[in-house]
């Protein structure tokens, strides 16, 4: 997204008076983009497509949960028997704890950090056919598989007389869930005989608030080293077919910044007028008829209206064609010319706060120059087409020094810059 630069061109007419190798892979994707349908909204939305026990299974995610495919194939060195320590028959071990992943912006640099655990996963053992998938020490119920060493079953089991499936929660933390055979299970000769494949993964996911990024693409990738002890750990007897699991993070922040006005706003004429108000032609032809009489200096002022559409934040500064200190100025026609400054008031729609204070933000001096340390704000939420201003003000003092060039025009162009790139 790209600045939005307004420009104005202004002037007062003073009268006679006047902005990785051998490593399976997989992708998650999240994307924000605001919506007027749910303008408080302030979460990525997961659009990673559904694999694994999700996609066979859909009754068992009907709470938005997502699950991944892992691709992973187990084969045993050994068959499982009833004295198999845990690691030596079912054992998994998740990354379930936490896991921070740097995401970063592909065209700015910027980074955000993601949260990412896993929290539920599936797998399909497949029997050595005289032992069938019976017997796992749970009054023997058939197609039912119930985990120790923590983890809960969320569904004990799909099967047939060839193969079990199950899908198990996994607490936070946990440090391996397993099941022991209550039988003898041979290796077998077939090589789908008492292998675990279908492995799949469901997880939580934690964004940073899209609110408070710049648009882009950002990436990341957690790379997971799989076997004894490794981040993802299948026990001693069950080999994993890949040595590492890569996953692939890309997040897409489409922020909206679209500012319209009229050319009629953006040619401002400044009128003398009293402390705090804006006045028309007539009315200020009227002030400059009552100064002749009674000397007292008017304030010159002007206003400009727009509409913006914004989420996200951003900074507002200005550019100028004259400068005064950190103002712009206006610049007289007469020779020899001298220059004014021209004070610049912004005043924002109510969805829109200060970043630092939270506070709506009315005639907001700004000032020349890209300064991240003011003037940054923050979209509370979605608005599309709401309304603000910018004032410009000469005051009493500086229209002395233009009345004495007097009958004189100043002039002058302020460029009012609102810039999303505050990283």
């Amino acid at each position: 997204m790209k600045s939005v630069i307004l420009r104005f061109l202004m002037s007062t007419l003073l009268l006679a008076g006047c902005a990785s190798a051998n490593a399976a892979t997989m992708d998650i994707t999240a994307s924000f983009s605001p919506s007027m349908d749910n303008p408080e909204n302030n979460a990525f939305t997961n659009t990673t497509p559904q694999s694994g026990y999700c996609a066979t299974h859909p009754a068992n995610c009907v709470d938005g949960t997502k699950s991944l495919a892992t691709g992973l194939t187990l084969t045993p060195s050994r068959g499982l028997t009833p004295q198999d320590d845990k690691r030596e028959s079912l054992f998994f071990k998740w990354p379930s704890s936490t896991r921070k992943i740097m995401v970063t912006n592909i065209e700015t640099g910027n980074t955000q950090e993601v949260h990412f655990r896993v929290s539920s996963f599936s797998g399909r053992y497949t029997a050595n056919s005289d032992s069938g998938v019976y017997n796992w020490g749970r009054g023997d119920a058939a197609f039912s598989l119930y985990p120790d060493g923590g983890c809960s079953s969320l569904h004990a089991g799909w099967g047939a007389n060839a193969w079990l499936e199950w899908l198990w929660w996994v607490p936070e933390g946990n440090s391996g869930c397993y099941k022991i055979s209550s039988v003898e299970r041979p290796v077998g000769d077939s090589k789908f005989i008492n292998k675990v494949n279908e492995l799949s993964f469901g997880y939580d996911l934690k964004a940073p608030d899209p609110l408070k990024m710049e648009s882009g693409i950002y990436t990341g990738r957690l790379a997971l080293r799989v076997g004894p002890g490794g981040d993802i750990d299948f026990g001693d007897n069950f080999q994993a077919s890949d040595n590492e699991l890569d996953i692939n993070f890309t997040l897409t922040v489409n922020h909206e910044l679209k500012l319209t006005t009229t050319p009629e706003n953006r040619a401002v004429s400044l009128q003398p007028c009293a402390p705090g108000r804006i006045c028309s032609e007539e009315e200020g032809s009227a002030n400059w008829e009552r100064w002749m009489v009674n000397r007292i200096t008017p304030e010159l002022t002007g206003k400009s209206n727009f509409n913006l559409s914004s989420s996200g934040e951003f900074t507002v500064y200005l550019q100028c064609e004259q400068q005064s200190g950190s103002d712009c100025a206006l610049k007289s026609d007469n020779t020899p010319s001298q220059t004014v400054p021209v004070r610049t008031l912004l005043t924002l729609p109510e969805n829109i706060i200060d970043h630092s204070t939270g506070s709506t933000v009315s005639k907001r001096r700004l000032t020349t120059g890209k300064d991240l340390t003011k003037n940054v704000f923050t979209t509370k939420s979605f608005g599309q087409n709401r309304a603000g201003s910018i004032e410009f003000l000469v005051g009493q003092k500086d229209v002395d020094t233009m009345l004495k060039t007097r009958p004189d025009t100043y002039r002058g162009a302020v460029t009012v810059i609102f810039d999303p790139d505050i990283y």
